[in-house]
């Protein structure tokens, strides 16, 4: 299996790093595993028959199984993963002292628990690779421990993520009870909504504690902000998303338990709305990027509450459209998150500071920099024609087919809040790219900044230009959606493609157009020649640093 190789490609890339052989060694060894889980995930989606191991552990049957879910979130993971390696060869370097080794060792051990999580299909098994997954990241966000806001945030997460484990052994022990043992094969057979709700409510804990849902997410702001940002990035990116990939999981194995799907839209509204009200009023650019990832994970919930309230309706359309939107944001999240983090840390370092306010022009000083960020910043406004508007837009399409199908009220709940979410975020995101590149520098930190090297602006690049692959590619994305849609909601003829596919097409178009018009008008613009007349200023002559809004103040402006 394609898989498999991967895992042993990043295990060995782990120890590599670990005897403190040349960089080149163990990045190109994890270069080449996540190519491998690249190109195994993709055969997938593309229509290959499931993929499957099996052995058996813990003296009862299991299996290693590579389906279209699991291929939905193992894609991301080795973009994620692979592109973040590259990067921290510039940006954190092995001789970093006390800290180079230990971080890439524990980067390709976090890759491999990871991908173990994606693919188990036994409870003991899965619990096992998750309590790896935990542990690793425990290290990656502890890398800078001599700082007591670093050490206080990974305790925090080490308390957090263990109080999970705990909701999801239990979840664990009443899933083998409802299955019949601990392999994790879909239910055939009559519902019983008392169990099956206590063992999907179990599971919505336990996993909301790794996704950050409001009211547990209060571990991930000081730990995504510690951490080195390409971990900061895999962190938001894809770790997250384990809490969400579990969710989807067990609830593929059960039947469909009725008005669960609201109370989820419900959280969902919440925990967006809070994530993104809380980015707002951030300094730190990096706290900035880890509320807007409770944000998108807010919105991801909305679309798995509106997919169960569809397939306990017995409406294959609204479920379509609910998983459809949330995988879609998946993978949109990790593309624009990853670049917003890898940018950030682009940033810092160039000024060894993170705070907005003592930053400002920096466009003139890192013009690569501003460049490939800022396909980033339109994505997580949902503003064409980037990525996050396209899965943005499935999830109005549900809730607006809800809404004329006689929904329930949390879909008209869900609408307004995601309306109310995508203006929030583009005001956040306004505010932190305006305060970080435009006007004039705040600091001598910020007068002296130049951009990284290649190594650092290549893994950028790749990642914008994903965001617009994503965009521009949206109907040939459907048919894999409709395979991820065939675990989700079993039984169901795909719909995606039948469905959505004009309005694909269409912002397809629509997206082409846009970057033609936007490139032509950035290129005029370059070339257009100032005036060199100099007109009456009243004594004006040019602003200063002290003349400019501070990040603070133009959140406090808007809130009044």
């Amino acid at each position: 299996m394609l898989i498999l190789a991967a895992m042993g490609c990043w295990v060995g890339a782990s120890l590599l790093a670990l005897t403190g052989s040349d960089d080149r060694f163990p990045i190109g060894l994890g270069l080449a595993g996540s190519t491998l889980a690249c190109g195994g995930a993709c055969f997938v989606l593309l229509g290959a028959p499931t993929s499957s191991l099996v052995f058996t552990f813990w003296g009862t049957p299991a299996r290693i199984e590579v389906d279209a879910l699991s291929a939905a979130f193992l894609l991301p993971l080795h973009v994620v993963a692979g592109l973040g390696a590259l990067y921290g060869k510039t940006y954190w370097p092995s001789g970093t002292p006390k800290t180079g080794r230990q971080l890439r060792f524990f980067f390709g051990l976090l890759t491999a628990a990871m991908t173990l999580v994606f693919t188990a299909r036994q409870g003991v098994l899965f619990l096992m690779g998750w309590e790896a997954m935990a542990m690793t990241a425990m290290f990656l966000v502890g890398t800078d421990h001599e700082r007591p806001e670093v050490l206080k945030g990974t305790w925090v997460y080490l308390a957090c993520t263990h109080t999970g484990t705990l909701l999801l052994m239990a979840m664990a022990v009443l899933l083998a009870q409802r299955l019949g043992g601990y392999a994790w094969i879909p239910l055939q057979g009559v519902s019983r909504p008392a169990l099956d709700g206590l063992i999907l409510t179990l599971a919505i804990l336990g996993f909301g504690f790794k996704a950050g849902l409001v009211p547990l997410h209060f571990w991930l702001p000081a730990a995504h902000a510690g951490a080195p940002s390409h971990v900061s990035a895999i962190l938001s990116a894809v770790m997250l998303k384990t809490g969400i990939y579990g969710i989807l999981r067990i609830s593929s194995l059960l039947p469909p338990v009725p008005n669960l799907g609201g109370m989820v839209m419900a959280l969902g509204v919440i925990t967006a709305l809070y994530g993104v009200g809380c980015a707002l009023a951030q300094r730190d650019y990096k706290r900035l990027l880890a509320y807007s990832s409770i944000e998108n994970i807010g919105v991801i919930l909305m679309g798995l509450g509106l997919g169960w309230a569809g397939r306990a309706m017995g409406n294959p359309w609204l479920a379509a459209l609910g998983f459809g939107g949330a995988i879609l944001h998946v993978w949109n999240h990790a593309a624009f998150k990853s670049l917003l983090f890898l940018g950030a840390g682009s940033v810092l370092h160039a000024t060894k500071t993170r705070d907005m306010e003592a930053l400002g022009g920096l466009a003139q000083r890192m013009p690569r920099t501003a460049l490939l960020l800022f396909p980033g910043v339109l994505a997580v406004s949902a503003l064409p024609p980037f990525n996050g508007f396209l899965s943005e837009w499935c999830l109005y399409r549900g809730f607006f087919a809800s809404l004329m199908n006689g929904g329930s009220w949390t879909a008209g709940l869900a609408l307004s809040g995601l309306a109310l979410t995508g203006g929030l975020a583009a005001v956040a995101f306004a505010k932190c790219f305006g305060f970080i590149f435009l006007g004039v520098p705040r600091s001598p930190e910020a007068q002296e900044a130049h951009d990284p090297g290649a190594g650092m602006l290549l893994p950028m690049a790749c990642l914008a230009a994903l965001c617009l692959a994503l965009s521009l590619g949206g109907p040939l994305l459907l048919a894999p959606l409709d395979r991820v849609l065939g675990v989700l909601a079993p039984g169901n003829a795909p719909q995606l493609r039948a469905g959505l596919g004009h309005d694909m097409r269409l912002i397809a178009a629509l997206a082409t157009l846009l970057l033609v018009l936007g490139t032509g008008c950035a290129l005029w613009l370059r070339r257009r020649q100032a005036p060199s007349v100099p007109t009456w200023d009243c004594g004006y002559a040019r602003p200063n640093a002290r003349m400019q809004y501070t990040a603070t103040s133009f959140s406090d402006g808007w809130a009044a």
